[in-house]
């Protein structure tokens, strides 16, 4: 009778807990759609009274259902820091309903004070609502999908969640048309930056909010966010997942994935925010009206720069006379671009290797014989790339100055100024979109340096585009095996694997098809625009880079739809697109017999 007794709860419990574990994410979806209301069809300071009365009794019935499933969490065995992570979000859906809603409620609307509450709000609805059906994750990667796949789908549904927004009558100060409205999405969610609408004119601030969120969300990816909130719900990853976010994020452990999963986001949000103050100090107050309005210009870039996006709130970008010699920011930006382009397996490697040299050097103060080692500590990737990336910073930055010394360059009399504006010119190229000089009155030669510099892009696990300097520098080292006559490549006492050699060679192919293919299209309806431009534009289209010529808001519609699709493939990657629609080979156990081909 007793065994009875104890079933019958254990079942009750479990159909409780599984009503509340429904109940909750649905009452946070209304929430949401109020929100979305909120911002998309009413006045962006509005107050309405009838609105936060629902969103009172939302918040309500989400407290107590959430203390119920709390208290019916604690007869689960269940990990402490789970638990932990429970009560805390329980507390702080508390603070959203019983503090900044009757704030909201009763602050005067034209303060900024009602601003960062109903921000903060709305926000916290949100990043709940992410949370609580985040753990659905888990369920997707038990599917038989491919990451490649979930990875592509990831992006498409971004996007044309970002165009419903933007379609929004609060988000624009214009009507748009829906292409237009896809165009900025897409570019956004790529990181990409072209525009056919000007961004400070054609969007309100809540447009330029959807914009951010969903740089910051393209960058890094939607499955990122979600897993990583996945994990933390559910207090583990399945194997299946650990190897798909693998691909995804370019790691090379699968067993400590997730952990380097948490390491991306919080180190995008350090530089973020470092990047954020430099900028806030490095601009002038007479440039804007409100104190917030500067802190929004100071997040807006930051996050644009690191995520190497380009998009900006001013009209010409940082080309506006306003900011034009401001030297600083154009420094601090560069910075966050080239931080954002590096790569985060690449920047975790540098860590982890001056973090050793570190202790070896106090080891060696102390006069301690014992040294910490670690074979192949700068993995042969990093090596690469940084020796690439070096490289072309340096002759990106002597070109630039050598090409536009007679033309550019004039208008920045210092030598302060012709450095920097040198620098950045030799950074922006590398998928960042920034423009510091009039890109329709660069020299041919530099246009043309521009392409390959665009072509070449970030570096691989970045927020850039491109084929990835790896990829250009196995294939150049390749080359010069075969000039050699060497029957292999080799770089930094290290052999580049048969399998990364016939990789980037595909995906150098693939590309080239690619581009060919865009400019092919582009031309068929838009040839009037010179066949130097149009190529500039795919060039930068493909390789989420942003900078233009002039001609994005002057293309036809079909060209426009051409260039969001180069935008997607550019993003998501020709050969990862290929391979989440084609069936992949297994394991071949046989062999055909070998035979030259002659070049």
């Amino acid at each position: 009778m007793q065994t009875d007794v104890v079933a019958f709860l254990n079942r009750t419990r479990k159909a409780l807990l599984q009503l509340c574990n429904i109940a909750i994410p649905a009452i946070l979806f209304l929430a949401v759609a109020l929100s979305v209301y909120d911002f998309g069809f009413r006045p962006f300071w509005s107050n309405s009274r009838s609105l936060n009365l629902w969103l009172t009794f939302l918040l309500d019935t989400l407290v107590i259902v959430m203390a119920v499933r709390l208290v019916l969490d604690f007869f689960v065995k269940r990990k402490l820091w789970v638990r932990a992570l429970t009560i805390f979000g329980w507390l702080f859906i508390l603070l959203l309903t019983f503090y900044v809603l009757p704030q909201k409620m009763s602050v005067d609307t034209e303060t900024n004070r009602f601003l960062v509450l109903k921000v903060v709000l709305y926000a916290g609805i949100l990043l709940a609502f992410i949370i609580e059906t985040s753990y659905l994750i888990q369920f997707i990667y038990h599917r038989e999908v491919s990451p490649a796949m979930l990875f592509v789908s990831s992006f498409a549904f971004l996007i044309i969640l970002g165009t419903m927004l933007l379609q929004l009558p609060n988000a624009t100060t214009r009507d748009i048309s829906v292409l237009d409205s896809l165009f900025t999405s897409a570019s956004a969610v790529c990181v990409t930056g072209l525009v056919v609408v000007d961004t400070a004119t054609h969007f309100t601030m809540f447009g330029k909010l959807v914009i951010l969120v969903l740089i910051q969300a393209g960058a890094l990816g939607i499955m990122t966010f979600a897993g990583l909130f996945a994990y933390a719900v559910t207090g583990g990853a399945s194997l299946r997942s650990q190897l798909a976010f693998k691909d995804v994020m370019s790691g090379r452990e699968v067993g400590n994935i997730m952990r380097f999963v948490y390491q991306v986001v919080m180190v995008t949000l350090v530089f973020e925010a470092l990047g954020a103050i430099s900028i806030y100090f490095s601009v002038s107050d007479d440039m804007f009206v409100r104190k917030l309005d500067k802190l929004f210009f100071a997040i807006f870039h930051s996050v644009s720069a690191f995520s190497n996006a380009g998009f900006s709130t001013m009209s010409n970008g940082l080309f506006e006379p306003v900011v034009r010699f401001n030297y600083a920011l154009h420094f601090f930006i560069a910075i966050l671009v080239i931080l954002g382009g590096i790569g985060f397996p690449i920047v975790f490697n540098l860590y982890r290797y001056m973090r050793v040299q570190m202790q070896n050097m106090v080891l060696r103060i102390q006069r301690n014989p014992r040294r910490i080692h670690f074979p192949k500590l700068i993995h042969l990737n990093s090596r690469l790339a940084l020796v690439v990336t070096g490289y072309l910073l340096l002759v990106g930055f002597i070109l630039f100055l050598m090409f536009e010394q007679g033309n550019s360059l004039n208008d920045h009399p210092t030598v302060i100024g012709k450095l920097v504006t040198s620098f950045f010119g030799s950074v922006t190229p590398r998928t960042a979109g920034f423009n510091t000089v009039d890109m329709t009155a660069l020299s041919f030669p530099m246009v043309m340096i521009y392409l390959l510099w665009m072509w070449i892009g970030a570096s691989p696990g970045s927020t850039g585009g491109g084929i990835k300097t790896t990829t250009f520098g196995v294939a150049v080292l390749n080359m010069m095996s075969v000039l050699r006559g060497k029957d292999r490549t080799e770089f930094f006492r290290s052999e580049v694997s048969h399998h990364s050699v016939r990789r980037a060679f595909a995906i150098i192919f693939m590309s080239l098809l690619f581009l060919g293919i865009s400019i092919f299209l582009v031309s068929i309806n838009d040839s009037d625009k010179g066949m130097i431009r149009i190529a500039f534009e795919v060039f930068s289209a493909f390789s989420t880079v942003g900078l233009t010529l002039g001609i994005t808001p002057e293309l036809t519609g079909f060209s426009k739809a051409v260039i969001i699709i180069t935008m997607f493939v550019g993003r998501v990657g020709t050969v990862t697109l290929m391979v989440a629609f084609i069936r992949q080979t297994k394991q071949l156990y046989y062999r055909y017999p070998k035979e030259e081909v002659t070049f």
